[in-house]
């Protein structure tokens, strides 16, 4: 709180509408504070989130524009941060409070039938609402995936964007436009650190709230008897206590084939607003490579040769280049507006929920029994690696949705449907091979406006999970906001949502804007 009322000081005595040698400059800056009431009291908790969003605009010319947003946070969702820094462009799994982040900082360039944007920055595709199967171009961060606004997730990356707008002609639809975006260096989604320490026979785990648990492997490994046979003869029951931990590893390094290309052609067809687009990059979807060592020492006397018996799990995100082609619309219709999406991506990468990989010792058996006669082997050093299945697969897939919203008497109603369709898979993955979702998002303001309710709700039919996020925001003075919600998730434990089936929560926030 005393980093709250610093910074309140500071966007106060920071607001400036200004013209500076004939160039005018825009500051503002936003101030929020986030409280969570978890509603179940084993989850891990959350400290209350101080934000600040610091927005500066400069116009250097007619036609040259300087455009910049910082954020600096202390708390929420980081109860196991021990450092304090500058979110990089590197790491995947960052844990950082308090932290600052340069989200986007450009040149907008504005020429009579081109228009340039250099630097970082986020981009924004497709007509869907929520999930935009053409929107591939920024990584999302999942340290707090639900309360996060869209544009808020999305993690801003070093780029050059170039749209031309084509002359009018008989033969080029209505404001066609072709956008082209190039992406030098890969940026990767982002998490929160995670790990499990054994010491003795506990497991002590330092993971945060948001951390996905399908991407936590259990902390213990049992063989029942029988079904590892070393010498011949049924081993007895053993188990190994398994420590995990989160390694970032390299990203794509800095060269010519690691460099992505977004292109985008939208017009009007038929009062129809088209767009088709093409992408080749690296997937902005997350996959985890699980990796496995054991530890002991050579013990004969030992029924399994080993006395000391122990591993560890290591994860570490999987980067895989795909290619995408899609295509979008939205058409109005009297108060209807009609929207469809679709894409076929070639070659995605799909994980598999890490806890599954571990906890079938049948599946393991010729692993265990290649590690277990290494480690029986003095001259192993006490060590040896354990073959896990694949967690990634890559797989061909098909993401489309269609949706409509209505508008009545103030009355805002959006109903989608999404599907992805993964094709010629023939493992378990964390979603299914067909994954339909359902999402409603119902909105009407009272009070002259001051006043804002919404609904979202999202229910996916083979995975079996519903999510639910009500809130009310109200306007308390031009500058000053305030909002309560509630977040409550419910389903399948072994699929993308409902793995966070513990975490239902409620908040309140208050926002203080320039």
């Amino acid at each position: 709180m005393v980093l709250a009322a610093h910074v309140l000081t500071a966007a106060t005595a920071g607001a400036l509408q200004a013209t500076v040698g004939g160039r005018s400059v825009d500051l503002d800056a936003t101030l929020g504070l986030r409280e969570v009431i978890e509603e179940n009291g084993s989850t891990t908790h959350e400290r209350t989130l101080e934000q600040l969003r610091l927005r500066a605009a400069v116009a250097l010319a007619d036609w040259l524009r300087f455009d910049s947003t910082t954020v600096g946070t202390n708390g929420g969702p980081t109860m196991k941060s021990d450092r304090s820094g500058i979110y990089n462009l590197d790491d995947t799994f960052q844990d950082v409070s308090p932290a600052l982040e340069f989200d986007e900082a450009y040149f907008d360039v504005s020429l009579p039938a081109v228009d340039l944007r250099l630097g970082k920055q986020k981009v924004a595709w497709g007509k869907l609402d929520r999930t935009q199967p053409n929107d591939l171009i920024n990584p999302l961060t999942y340290t707090d995936p639900f309360l996060q606004d869209e544009g808020e997730r999305k993690v801003g990356v070093p780029a050059a964007q170039a749209s031309y707008y084509l002359p009018a002609a008989d033969w080029v639809p209505e404001e066609s436009r072709l956008t082209a975006v190039w992406v030098p260096q890969y940026v990767p989604y982002r998490f929160s650190l995670a790990r499990c320490d054994v010491q003795g026979s506990q497991s002590l785990c330092n993971v945060e709230r948001w951390y996905p648990p399908a991407g936590v492997p259990p902390t213990e490994f049992n063989v029942p008897a029988g079904i590892v046979d070393l010498h011949g003869r049924p081993n007895p029951a053993f188990h190994a206590p398994l420590a995990f931990r989160t390694v970032n590893g390299s990203t794509p390094s800095w060269r010519l084939e690691n460099n992505e290309i977004g292109l985008r052609y939208s017009g009007i067809v038929r009062e129809a607003d088209v767009a088709l687009y093409y992408f080749h990059g690296f997937d902005t979807q997350p996959a985890f490579d699980l990796t496995a060592e054991a530890f002991g020492k050579a013990d004969s006397s030992n029924p399994i040769g080993v006395t000391d018996l122990r591993g560890v799990t290591t994860v570490t995100p999987g980067f895989r280049h795909i290619d995408s082609w899609g295509g979008d619309f939205a058409y109005a219709l009297d108060r209807f507006t009609i929207r469809g999406e679709g894409a076929f991506v070639r070659g995605r990468p799909f994980t598999r929920d890490l806890r599954l990989l571990v906890t079938d010792p049948k599946q393991l058996v010729q692993p265990v029994l290649n590690a277990l006669a290494m480690l029986a082997d003095p001259r192993s050093g006490g060590q040896a690696n354990v073959a896990l299945p694949p967690s990634v697969v890559d797989r061909d897939a098909v993401d489309w949705g269609l949706g409509a919203d209505y508008l009545y008497e103030g009355y805002l109603l959006l109903l989608q449907v999404n599907q992805t369709d993964v094709l010629h898979n023939n493992v378990e993955l964390l979603i299914k091979d067909v994954e339909t979702r359902l999402l409603a998002n119902l909105r009407k303001n009272f009070l002259a406006d001051t006043l804002e309710t919404q609904l979202v709700a999202l229910h996916a039919i083979e995975s079996d999970y519903t999510l639910l996020r009500p809130r009310l925001r109200y306007r308390v003075t031009d500058h000053v906001g305030a909002e309560v919600g509630y977040l409550f998730i419910a389903g399948r434990e072994h699929s993308v949502v409902g793995q966070y089936r513990r975490n239902d929560e409620g908040w309140v926030r208050v926002e203080y804007r320039l």
